[in-house]
């Protein structure tokens, strides 16, 4: 596939010396000269559509050189932390600007999630819907328990969260049972000619299952080539990023037609699972408070609790024991209408027996409340499908 006519050519690899990339972040940094940002689509591999794009800086006169000798200048003057939190605020003002249905990824070093300039950005930002927050794990994080508690409040704002370079960074997969990403993206050294290598196609459906369970989607970066794309679409994967997909563009751009056309025409051949979008009770009820549970109509024996973004937080169960309207309150379980109903089924049977066939609460792409899925209707589906 060629170039887009929005894509991005660069100026070469980066400044003539160390010392020309220490001034220009000087620059940057005193409002002397400016960083431009570019955007790189992630596509849904189930329909070929753009799902999100990534934010990536580039540096030099036309803003158009790559990031890293600039960051490790930043980082041997100790301006590292001032950098980031300078480009987060540059993309953090785009955000009206991401088509609809689509999320902003931005990069970011788990440390800074503490840093003031860092969090006052964020505040001042208000609803983080369609923002995700891409910590790095290059670097070794001294209190996940600390930064799970930052990233929860973030979350609670509306950001996703996902985790960038697995599988090459310092903690393997320890961070993901930790932190429970939305997104994981699975470094492209374990991606690169994986249609050649089948220890490497049995570490990405290992990692995607591993994702899955947990609640997140594994995203899969360095597509180049369609026998790439070919092995990982095959594996399930539902999320990739990649030159064959889309280049980093000043504009809102997405993969070829052809290509966008050759994924849906692929899917249309070879997935029959059908998504539990179809499986999905919208009537199911919803209340942002546990306490009025009691007055609902009807008295359901399901009520799904929402926080005040219609986002689900918890599940309350009537206790069938007991002719008044008591219940238990139960962690929920959440499944995009996309996901394929066999994947969500096999998620579901990781739950503690007492909560293994409760209800899931389906959700659309920003993480909103949409329905009730019974796992019984699922199974039924997978079983007839197959």
């Amino acid at each position: 596939m060629g170039l887009s006519l929005a894509a991005v050519p660069l100026q070469g690899d980066g400044p003539r010396t160390p010392a020309r990339a220490e001034l220009e972040v000087k620059r940057v940094l005193a409002g002397m000269s400016s960083t431009r940002l570019v955007y790189q689509p992630v596509v849904d591999l189930a329909t070929g559509a753009v799902a999100g794009y990534e934010a990536l800086a580039r540096f030099g006169g036309a803003g158009l050189r790559t990031p890293g000798p600039y960051f490790a200048a930043a980082e041997r003057t100790g301006r590292s932390t001032d950098l980031e939190a300078h480009l987060l605020g540059q993309a953090l003002a785009v955000r009206e600007s991401v088509p609809a249905g689509c999320f902003l990824a931005v990069n970011l070093s788990p440390v800074l999630l503490a840093d003031p300039v860092v969090t006052a950005h964020l505040r001042a930002a208000g609803d983080l819907s369609g923002l995700v927050l891409e910590l790095t794990e290059h670097v070794p994080v001294d209190n996940l328990t600390a930064l799970r508690r930052r990233i929860d409040g973030l979350r609670s704002r509306g950001a996703l969260l996902a985790l960038d370079d697995t599988g090459a960074g310092w903690s393997g997969l320890r961070q993901v049972a930790e932190l429970h990403p939305d997104i994981v993206k699975l470094d492209r050294s374990l991606v690169t000619d994986v249609d050649r290598d089948e220890v490497k196609q049995g570490l990405v459906e290992l990692v995607g299952q591993f994702v899955s369970r947990l609640g997140g989607r594994l995203l899969v970066e360095g597509i180049e080539r369609s026998g790439e794309l070919d092995a990982v679409n095959r594996l399930g994967v539902p999320l990739a990023q990649g030159w064959l997909l889309g280049r980093p563009s000043l504009r809102w751009s997405g993969p070829a037609p052809d290509v966008a056309t050759a994924i849906a025409l692929r899917n249309a051949h070879t997935d029959p699972q059908p998504r539990i979008g179809n499986q999905v009770d919208r009537t199911a009820p919803a209340v942002p408070h546990v306490a009025i549970i009691g007055f609902l109509p009807g008295e359901p024996a399901v009520v799904v609790v929402v926080d005040d973004e219609n986002r689900p937080t918890q599940l309350w169960v009537r206790n069938p024991e007991s002719s008044s309207p008591s219940g238990f309150l139960h962690a929920v379980m959440t499944a995009e209408t996309r996901e394929q109903a066999h994947e969500v089924v096999a998620r579901a049977m990781t739950r503690p027996p007492r909560t293994r066939f409760d209800p899931i609460a389906c959700v659309d792409h920003d993480g909103f409340f949409v329905g009730l899925v019974h796992v019984e209707h699922l199974v039924t589906a997978t079983v007839t499908a197959g």
